[in-house]
């Protein structure tokens, strides 16, 4: 039996999906992951969103957790996603998660230091 790796804190405030991510992640902790911005999705019914993803304690996955990542980003690209904010520090465990997640580059993302100018960025791409 697997155990899950990895710490995910998420909420819905409007149209924004808020998540922090903390620790080394492996598969299990990566399909909690995907599945709690799923869940969010569904809950807004096809309307536009967006999505803020705070990785400042974030150490890494598996590569079976970036598989599971770049599943979800397909996924992903099929809904109403306007905007994808990550707030990062480490500019190695960015070009990880590009280079294992392909797909986000039809996304409109951005990177950012603080939550604040990511939930600002963010804010401006919903009412475009």
């Amino acid at each position: 039996m697997s155990i899950s790796h990895g710490t995910v804190t998420a909420s819905l405030d409007k149209q924004i999906i808020r998540v922090t991510l903390k620790g080394m992640f492996n598969e299990l902790g990566a399909k909690e992951y995907t599945n709690t911005v799923k869940k969010y999705v569904l809950q807004l019914e096809s309307k536009p969103f967006a999505i803020l993803i705070n990785n400042l304690e974030m150490k890494g996955g598996t590569p079976e957790a970036y598989q599971e990542l770049e599943s979800y980003n397909r996924w992903l690209n099929t809904q109403n996603l306007i905007a994808k904010a990550m707030v990062i520090e480490s500019n190695l465990h960015q070009q990880m998660i590009d280079h294992y997640s392909p797909s986000r580059k039809s996304q409109n993302t951005r990177s950012f230091l603080t939550e604040e100018e990511a939930l600002n960025w963010l804010q401006q791409e919903l009412c475009k």
